[in-house]
């Protein structure tokens, strides 16, 4: 009788032993080292996060544990073996005064060794800078005066990369509206917008997909002539208010028949013309305005794809002339549709104002006004320092987001210059 009653305890006993020895393993804790790295180098003081909790949180049984990094953005954690979820997220105040959400989410992080390291980018930019594909910086479309010929080859456009991960720019296009800004709606006006926006034409950087990868923080120049302007050629004068934009990254070449110059060092954009609007220029009073969208790739096969799906038959109405009747003729447009602009600028002149609103207002509820032709006035977002960074003002509002005209004018500020190596030296 006692030998049985020992193997009964014996066989009660076992398991819960092996129960015992099997949690022992699974509670066994290793350390681990994790490190917070701002997700755009630069852009955040790790010693700000000093003191900011590091959740792990182990996926099967949902256990959290928290460490506090240290001025370096560091932690040692020591926890048990398993597959965690990673999260960090805190409220500063950056030194201009602005609310920057860090924030970070890790996923099914295996944690399996002793000594491992584990890095973590973390977000760190605030909300009126961080965007998700690329933003106008600034456009020259104002042109100036120089030595008494009004300049449309000094026009620019900075793209800018306001995220925290790599752009590709293939296939990144501008387009200019096809509806002057201050006319009346025209006949076809209402059969478009809000929904889309009819474009004159537009630029697309060449591409098959990934061969122009922008950095966060990082922008991208198009010039519509890639030359030093303010250059001294054979003797003679040079322009005396140009800059030197021989350093952009593309180039708007119109081809010999439009006595243009092209610069052989710098690529050129593809140009997309609709044959029954203005074609894809810059009026220097901004009475038509710059939108961004982004095609598959820039390739040319892509563009003209583009274009045949895009392009619809309208009516305009006409005043007579000599030889014509008034009246009402067919016309074809191409349009953009606006859930797919990425940027847009309401653009004009004082004298005019924005009679018709050619930028719907979902990307653009304000507007940008030049004071009139060819004053040297640049259409700017206010600059916000992340870290040693400079990010750009982004609320699809221009009236709140670019830098006034007339401030800039007191303080002497005009064009940026883009020289060869200008990333070097800034």
């Amino acid at each position: 009788m006692m030998r049985l009653f020992k193997f009964a305890l014996a066989a009660l006993i076992c398991p819960v032993l092996l129960a015992s020895c099997s949690d022992d393993e699974a509670e066994k804790k290793i350390d681990v080292t994790f490190n917070a790295i701002p997700k755009v180098a630069g852009a955040l003081d790790v010693s700000a996060l000093a003191g900011t909790p590091v959740q792990f949180t182990e996926v099967r049984n949902q256990d959290t544990k928290s460490f506090s990094l240290d001025a370096n953005g560091s932690v040692i954690a020591s926890l048990p073996m398993g597959v965690y979820n990673v999260s960090i997220e805190k409220n500063i105040t950056n030194a201009q005064g602005e609310q920057v959400v860090i924030s970070l989410r890790m996923e099914n992080v295996n944690v399996n060794t002793d000594g491992q390291v584990i890095d973590g980018y973390v977000n760190s930019l605030p909300a009126s800078a961080l965007g998700k594909d690329f933003i106008f910086s600034e456009v020259f479309f104002n042109g100036e005066t120089n030595s008494g010929r009004m300049m449309h080859p000094d026009q620019y456009i900075v793209l800018f990369n306001p995220t925290e991960d790599v752009l590709y720019a293939d296939g990144v296009s501008v387009g200019v509206t096809m509806h002057i800004s201050w006319w009346p709606k025209e006949l076809w006006y209402d059969s478009y917008y809000p929904d889309q926006v009819p474009i004159g034409g537009f630029i697309t950087i060449p591409g098959s997909g990934k061969e122009h990868p922008v950095q966060p923080g990082e922008k991208l120049v198009i010039a519509f002539t890639a030359i030093n302007h303010s250059e001294v050629v054979n003797g003679e004068i040079a322009y005396d208010h140009a800059v030197d934009l021989s350093g952009a990254d593309f180039e708007v070449y119109y081809g010999p028949d439009a006595n243009d110059v092209d610069n052989p060092s710098v690529p050129n954009v593809l140009i997309t013309e609709n044959g029954d609007s203005y074609g894809f220029f810059f009026q220097p009073r901004g009475y038509v305005s710059p939108v961004m969208f982004r095609l598959e790739n820039g390739q040319q096969s892509t563009v003209d794809a583009f274009v045949n799906s895009h392009t619809t038959l309208s009516k305009t109405h006409v005043d007579a002339t000599e030889t014509t009747p008034e009246g009402d003729i067919d016309i074809h447009i191409l349009a953009i549709e606006t859930e797919n602009i990425i940027d847009g600028i309401q653009t004009s002149d004082v004298p005019q104002d924005v009679k018709t609103r050619v930028v719907p207002e979902t990307v653009d509820r304000g507007k940008f006004l030049v004071n009139g032709c060819h004053r040297q006035e640049l259409c700017i977002r206010k600059e916000i320092k992340v870290g040693d960074k400079t990010f750009y003002q982004d609320t699809n509002n221009s009236s709140e987001d670019m830098q006034d005209v007339n401030e800039r004018k007191a303080a002497g500020k005009v064009q940026t210059a883009f020289p060869v190596g200008w990333r070097n030296n800034k």
